[in-house]
């Protein structure tokens, strides 16, 4: 079993599903563990209690590990400055952040719902996770270690009917990559996690012939994974991984050769559309650098760049 003996970790989102799964397979590690959910709704909006996240800090305990509870809810850069507090006060550090918690609102189409109900919706699960990333970095700097993991969602590849939470969700995955340029000379990796697991965010949502098989997808299944991610072993940053039902898998965005004319017109793209989307030679694009650099490589045929060199040096 992998040990994460003498790490603080905070899990955000951790009163239910995956996230408490988290939190349990962390401490059953060793690690001491930041319970954080404010135990409201999942529409972001509804009320809660700090009951919910101390629930599972007593099934950590009483199995042997430490953990304590903090019931404030993320969105705000003062929301997660009391939650790291709550970290460094009770255990004097922080080496794992798993920014889990987030939320979304029923069903609505692009110019339904009211505007400050798609605000809260961002704030939970972009701004929650940016400001947490933002507190826990300078503890991470002078450790010279830390481990981020960021939910974000394969709804991002579109959904009907989510706008705020698909905007909120891709917006995790910049934010992950740009931190994880920066992280890696300072010791600390960022990743992006696509979990799917049964949990209260799908019970009214998965189709319902499919909702026993679904069942299945366990968020322990999920957690195992996001742990791997959150351990010293892990030496990837800058990476999406897709995680559940059993299936751990990398995911990513892809470029192909393309076409290319100095005198680029309409119709030249017209005439060689179907060229231009062929994705058989494509390749995986890790960063803006290398995107960068590849895309030049393609129009100059002089090009004499590197394009193994990034901002992650």
């Amino acid at each position: 079993m992998l040990s994460f003996e003498g790490q603080v970790a905070i899990v955000t989102g951790a009163g239910r599903g995956i996230g408490r799964a988290t939190a349990l397979a962390l401490g059953k590690r060793g690690a001491k563990v930041v319970v954080n959910d404010y135990g409201g709704g999942f529409d972001t909006l509804t009320p809660g209690t700090s009951e919910v996240a101390q629930s599972v800090v007593d099934e950590i305990v009483a199995a042997g590990g430490e953990a304590v509870a903090n019931g404030t809810a993320v969105g705000t850069g003062d929301s997660a400055q009391t939650i790291v507090d709550a970290a460094t006060k009770a255990f004097g550090r922080v080496d794992i952040l798993v920014n889990n918690a987030g939320g979304s609102r029923p069903f609505h189409n692009v110019d339904e719902d009211a505007d400050e109900n798609l605000e809260g919706v961002i704030r939970s699960n972009l701004l929650g996770s940016l400001m947490l990333m933002r507190r826990v970095w300078p503890i991470m700097r002078a450790q010279k270690y830390g481990r981020i993991v960021n939910t974000s969602s394969n709804t991002v590849l579109g959904q009907q009917g989510m706008l705020a939470y698909v905007a909120a969700k891709g917006g995790i995955i910049g934010i992950s990559g740009s931190a994880a340029i920066e992280g890696r000379p300072l010791g600390i990796l960022v990743n992006t996690v696509f979990p799917q697991a049964y949990t209260r965010s799908v019970e009214d949502t998965a189709e319902p012939g499919a909702m026993d098989w679904f069942k299945s997808h366990t968020p322990e299944l999920v957690a195992e994974g996001v742990t791997y991610l959150c351990s010293r072993e892990c030496d990837a940053s800058g990476e999406l991984f897709r995680i559940g039902g059993g299936r751990f898998s990398r995911y990513g965005i892809y470029g192909n050769k393309g076409i290319e004319s100095a005198d680029l017109t309409t119709e030249f793209v017209a005439e060689r559309f179907d060229e231009s989307r062929d994705m058989s030679d494509a390749e995986i694009v890790p960063d803006a650098a290398y995107d960068m650099a590849r895309f030049n490589a393609a129009l100059a045929s002089d090009w004499q760049g590197d394009l193994k060199s990034d901002w992650r040096k």
